[in-house]
């Protein structure tokens, strides 16, 4: 008999989740950045990341309340919460308007990278 388990397949909804939006965000800038296309600052373009990051919330915030996580006492999860703020802030500069910004784009990269760190070791700070 297999058995269900809600908290893995939750788990796994939100990796797949954080892999497309992750895949998403690279893609745009890429595009936008290297290749000078249009459709990666498309208003269509937006509704579908908004749409990816708005389950990607869903699934993290019932994964915390499920795992009973506490950035209070668990480390790692204050840092990823710290750094979900810095790569809210740069992928919306870096994509915001009309403009593609390379500087907030790399700023992303670099708080995406963070962020896949902390999530895959659960250590603050990741290799130190």
């Amino acid at each position: 008999m297999v058995s269900y388990s809600f908290v893995y397949e939750m788990s796994r909804i939100h990796g797949l989740l954080d892999w497309a939006a992750a895949a998403l965000f690279v893609l745009r800038g890429m595009a936008a950045f290297q290749f000078g296309r249009e459709w990666a600052m498309d208003s269509r373009v937006r509704v579908l990341v908004f749409g990816l990051y708005v389950l990607l919330g869903v699934t993290g915030l019932s994964l915390w309340g499920l795992r009973h996580y506490d950035p209070l006492t668990d480390a790692w999860m204050a840092a990823k919460l710290l750094g979900l703020l810095a790569f809210a802030v740069s992928a919306y500069r870096a994509m915001a308007g009309e403009r593609f910004h390379p500087w907030a784009y790399g700023a992303g990269l670099a708080s995406l990278a963070y962020l896949m760190a902390v999530s895959l070791t659960r250590e603050a700070l990741p290799g130190l």
